[in-house]
C-alpha cells in the first residue's frame, strides 16, 4: 500500500502541469467572452450564480420563467455557450492485490474530462431552453462518448390569483431534477463536478441520476406568491417515439415500463440577503431487469426525498448550506423469482449534507458529507463479491465519507478546484471490502479541475 507521504509526493509532481493547462485555457479566451445567459440578460454571471453552477434567487426566477429575461439589445441571435473541463485524479492506492491497470483508467493522467456545447437562452418571449451536448471521457468504459446530457425546454407565463403572483409553465427535460431550481436535489447538488475515473460505490437511488439522459419527461409546474412551488412530471424511456431525441447518444441501461411519475413540492422564503427552502420530491418507476428485453415482469422503485437549502448573500460574503435524504423502496417482482436477490424487497437510503463559503465569489470552498445505507442482500450486492476494487464481500450497499473542495475563480466564468474525497466505508465495509485486502480509505482521491465556461 502506498503511504500518505508518497501519495502526496506523487500528486505534487504533476499538479503544476494540470494548473498550467487550465491557465492556458483561461488566457486563450477573450476577456469579454461570457456565457450566453449573461449576454442575453446583460448581467454579470454573479447575478444569477453564487459560484457557478449554484443559483441565486434571481437565477432561480430566471429558470422558472423559461430563461426569457432580456436586458441586452446586442445579445446573440443564437444563444450558444460552451464548457471545458480539464482534470487529473490521483487515487490513494492503485496497487492492492488483484487490482488491474484497467481498474484505474487514466489515474494520475491529465485528461480533457468534458467538452460541452450549450443552447442556453430565450426562444420566444415566453419560452427558452437549456440544452447541453457533451463529449465526455467515460472511465467505466474507458472511452470518450458524445451525448445529449442535460435538456430543459420550457414555456412559462405569469398571472395573479386573488392578488398574488402565480408563475406557471411546462418543462420538457431528460432527467428528473434537472429542471429543479434549488441545489439540494440530485442533478445540481454538490459536488458539481467529480472524477470520471475514480472508483465509485455500486449503490445509489434511481432518483439520484439513475435515469439521466435515458428518459424524456413532460411536466407542469407553478410557483404561487414566491412561496409555494409544485410540479408533476411524467417520464418515459427515451428509446422510441417523440422522446427519443432526448436520449441521443446515451447508453440506455434502465428501461422504464410505461410511465414514471415524478412530483415536487417546496416552500421558499426570500428575506433580504437570506433565502430559505424546504421541500419533498419523489419518483415511482417500473424497470425491466434486462434492458434488451422489454417484456415480462418488472422491478418497482419508489423514491421519496426531502431537502432543504439556506443561502446568504451579504456583499463580499456568500454562504450556502444544503441537505437531502432519499429513501428508496425496491420491490423485486422480476429479480427475486429469478433468484437474483435474496429478498423480495429492499430499502436503500442516501443522505447528503454540504456547506459552502466564498469571499467575493472568488475564493472559498465546500465541505460535504455523504452516506448510503440499506438492507443486506448478498445476491443483489455481492454478485461481484470476489472482484478486486469493485467487489462487495458484505453484501450491503453501505458507503460513507466526506468531500472537501477548495475553489479559486480568477474570473466569474473560470473555476480552479482541488477536491479531496475520503471514504470511511465503501461497498459495505471499512476494511477488506472486496475480499482482496482493499480498504475503503484506499479509494480516497485527490481531484484537480480547471473548469471554463465561455
Amino acid at each position: 500500500m502506498l503511504n500518505d507521504s508518497f501519495f502526496w509526493a506523487r500528486l505534487g509532481g504533476r499538479m503544476l502541469r494540470c494548473l498550467t493547462i487550465a491557465l492556458l485555457a483561461i488566457i486563450s479566451v477573450d476577456a469579454q467572452a461570457v456565457p450566453s445567459f449573461a449576454s442575453q440578460t446583460g448581467l454579470e454571471c454573479g447575478s444569477c450564480h453564487t459560484v457557478f453552477p449554484e443559483l441565486t434567487a434571481l437565477g432561480r426566477s430566471f429558470k422558472l420563467n423559461a430563461y426569457t429575461m432580456s436586458g441586452n439589445d446586442k445579445s446573440p441571435a443564437i444563444p450558444v455557450a460552451a464548457s471545458l473541463q480539464v482534470s487529473r485524479t490521483s487515487t490513494r492506492d492503485t496497487d492492492t492485490s488483484g487490482a488491474m491497470p484497467s481498474d484505474f483508467p487514466k489515474d494520475s493522467d491529465i485528461i480533457v474530462q468534458l467538452a460541452g456545447l450549450y443552447y442556453a437562452g430565450k426562444i420566444t418571449d415566453k419560452s427558452g431552453a437549456f440544452v447541453n451536448v457533451v463529449s465526455e471521457y467515460d472511465g467505466a468504459n474507458q472511452k470518450r462518448e458524445t451525448q445529449l446530457e442535460m435538456t430543459d425546454i420550457r414555456f412559462a407565463d405569469a398571472t395573479t390569483v386573488n392578488g398574488k403572483n402565480l408563475v406557471y409553465g411546462v418543462t420538457l427535460n431528460n432527467d428528473p431534477t434537472v429542471q429543479d431550481v434549488w441545489n439540494s436535489t440530485p442533478t445540481f447538488s454538490f459536488p458539481y463536478a467529480s472524477s470520471n475515473v475514480a472508483p465509485m460505490p455500486m449503490a445509489s437511488p434511481l432518483l439520484d441520476m439513475g435515469l439521466s439522459s435515458q428518459v424524456g419527461g413532460l411536466g407542469a409546474y407553478a410557483l404561487w406568491n414566491d412561496l409555494l412551488y409544485a410540479e408533476l412530471s411524467i417520464y418515459r424511456t427515451a428509446d422510441s417515439g417523440i422522446m427519443r431525441p432526448l436520449g441521443a447518444g446515451a447508453d440506455i441501461t434502465s428501461v422504464v415500463k410505461g410511465n414514471a411519475p415524478y412530483w415536487r413540492l417546496a416552500l421558499q422564503r426570500e428575506d433580504g440577503t437570506h433565502s430559505f427552502a424546504v421541500g419533498t420530491f419523489g419518483l415511482s418507476a417500473d424497470i425491466y431487469p434486462d434492458s434488451e428485453n422489454k417484456s415480462g415482469a418488472t422491478d418497482n422503485f419508489k423514491d421519496i426525498g426531502v431537502d432543504a437549502q439556506y443561502q446568504y448573500l451579504g456583499g463580499d460574503h456568500v454562504f450556502t448550506s444544503r441537505a437531502s435524504w432519499i429513501r428508496e423502496k425496491q420491490t423485486w417482482d422480476a429479480r427475486f423469482p429469478a433468484m437474483q436477490t435474496d429478498n423480495p424487497s429492499d430499502t436503500l437510503k442516501a443522505a447528503k449534507l454540504s456547506a459552502s463559503y466564498f469571499y467575493r465569489r472568488q475564493v472559498g470552498g465546500t465541505l460535504g458529507y455523504f452516506a448510503t445505507t440499506g438492507d443486506t442482500d448478498a445476491m443483489l450486492y455481492g454478485m461481484g463479491a470476489m472482484t478486486p476494487v469493485m467487489g462487495n464481500m458484505a453484501g450491503r450497499p453501505d458507503t460513507r465519507g466526506y468531500v472537501v473542495e477548495v475553489n479559486y475563480l480568477p474570473r466569474q466564468n473560470v473555476k480552479l478546484a482541488m477536491q479531496y474525497t475520503a471514504y470511511s466505508k465503501f461497498n459495505g465495509a471499512s476494511k477488506n471490502y472486496d475480499g482482496f485486502g482493499r480498504d475503503a480509505a484506499d479509494n480516497n482521491t485527490v481531484y484537480l479541475l480547471g473548469w471554463l465556461m465561455f
